[in-house]
């Protein structure tokens, strides 16, 4: 598997590690996932879509669209 070392910022540090203590997995994990996200960004992105939030209504079970991620 190929390595390679980034430098982050104490607060991307700081969020990395409260992520992967509270999911339960390493920080090289949460850092393949946000990864694995980026890449669905893209290739969405690609396709004309973007990437959003939604709130699933507990008794419906409907999505409802919150919000929109920019900038990814």
């Amino acid at each position: 598997m190929p390595r390679f070392t980034i430098d982050l910022s104490a607060e991307i540090d700081q969020k990395l590690t409260e992520i992967s203590r509270k999911e339960g997995i390493s920080k090289a994990e949460a850092m393949r996932r946000a990864f694995a996200l980026l890449a669905v960004a893209e290739q969405e992105k690609s396709k004309g879509n973007s990437l959003g939030i939604v709130r699933e209504n507990a008794d419906s079970h409907e999505l409802q669209a919150i919000g929109r991620i920019v900038g990814v």
